[in-house]
Parts: C-alpha cells; sequence; structure tokens
C-alpha cells in the first residue's frame, strides 16, 4: 500500500466541532493564508517549529507533548489526514499544536521573516509532482523558508526513495545560504521517539530511509 493507501485507511470522519475549531484552519484557494504566528495561535509567545506535509501527525503531536513550551505548526493538503491529527491532538489535550490545509506554496511571500526555530519535511511523496517539478521541494521552497527560519535554525528532511533523495541532496546542496548540520553528506536511519504511519509502513518493508539536517547559514554582519 502507498501514500494514497495509507490515506485512504485513514476515516474521513469530522472530529467534534470544538477541536475543529480549536486545532485546524481549512485554507481555501484565493484567501490570504493563515497568519503563523505564536500569539495568534496559542496565545502566548514562545519558539515556533513547523512542519510540511504533517499527514496524520503522530510525529509533530509527540513533539508537542514532549515540548510545551515550544509551540508547533503541521501544513498538508489533506483534510483526511488532518481529521486524525485533530483528533491525536484532541485526545492528548495539547494546547501548543495547531495544523493547516493549505500547500506550503500558500505560504509564499507571507511567512514572518526569522519566525521559525525548525523545519520538517519528512516522507514527502516523491511522485507529487507539476510538469517534473515537485510540488513541495523544489528551489522556490529553498529560497522562501530560508528567510523564514531564525539563524542557526535547522531544516530535517527525511525519505524513504534512493532515488528521490539524490535529488533532494543535489537541490540542498546547490540551494544558496544553507549549509549541512554534519559531516556526513547524508545521514542513514532516523529514530524519533514517536514514529509516523509512513515512517512505520517502510520499516516493515525493511527500507532505512536518508536523512539530511540543513542549518540555515548566518547572514553576515553589515
Amino acid at each position: 500500500m502507498g501514500r494514497r493507501g495509507l490515506s485512504r485507511a485513514v476515516k474521513r470522519t469530522p472530529p467534534p466541532p470544538e477541536a475543529l475549531e480549536r486545532y485546524l484552519t481549512l485554507w481555501r484557494f484565493g484567501l490570504p493564508p493563515p497568519t503563523l504566528e505564536p500569539r495568534a495561535l496559542f496565545e502566548r509567545d514562545c519558539p515556533l517549529e513547523l512542519e510540511v506535509g504533517c499527514g496524520t501527525g503522530e510525529y509533530l503531536c509527540a513533539l508537542a507533548k514532549e515540548h510545551p513550551e515550544r509551540g508547533y505548526v503541521g501544513i498538508d493538503p489533506s483534510t483526511k489526514s488532518l481529521y486524525f491529527a485533530v483528533r491525536l491532538a484532541a485526545d492528548a489535550g495539547l494546547s501548543n499544536i495547531h495544523f493547516v490545509r493549505a500547500p506550503i506554496s500558500a505560504f509564499y511571500g507571507a511567512l514572518p521573516r526569522a519566525s521559525l526555530d525548525a523545519l520538517y519535511v519528512h516522507f514527502p511523496d516523491p511522485f507529487v509532482r507539476s510538469r517534473g517539478v515537485h510540488k513541495v521541494l523544489n528551489p522556490r521552497f529553498f529560497e522562501e523558508l530560508r528567510g523564514a527560519l531564525r539563524e542557526e535554525a535547522l531544516l530535517s528532511i527525511v525519505s524513504d526513495s534512493e532515488e528521490f533523495f539524490s535529488e533532494i541532496l543535489q537541490l540542498a546542496e546547490s540551494a544558496p545560504g544553507w549549509t549541512r548540520a554534519h559531516a556526513e553528506r547524508f545521514l542513514l536511519g532516523f529514530e524519533p521517539p514517536t514514529r509516523s504511519r509512513y515512517q512505520l509502513k517502510w520499516e516493515r518493508w525493511e527500507i532505512t530511509p536518508r536523512r539530511i539536517v540543513l542549518r540555515r547559514f548566518p547572514t553576515p554582519p553589515r
């Protein structure tokens, strides 16, 4: 079962209205994107971390539970997956997480500068493309998100596809303003305390994920 098969296995039943209101914003094409600022989302100032393509939210909810002093936002275009993520957050009683149904491109030009403390893109679908260009990981992504990260903030990318990961490496190494946070060209394996349903699937197939962690290069002083 591929990514779409895993998505079909998730029930589309909406969470309770109060959970939807608290945890989910449904962006509509043509409207301005929602503000991704901690005070607007959580009524307090705190470091903010973003997962692009959060899916059903297992990884991000685990981070939010482990670090209540931080705020977390998950972006994904799938309503059904985010309904599942909302139920996870509501069942755990989390107060520091929010989800947005939208493509990351909806936020290009609108993300506050130097507002993110970490960025995650874990197990993106390698086949989501338009005219051969990946809809998430492409040169525009690296350009836009670099400005949204604080200096020295980290971008973690994980993929189960060796071929796609080679493409990611080439993009990352050619994108200006980024540097690897590790000596190796890339890392083998990914061991978070809580795994997403996507990672669990690849592990059942004995596929070792590949990972690269990038750091936003500090802006030289003027």
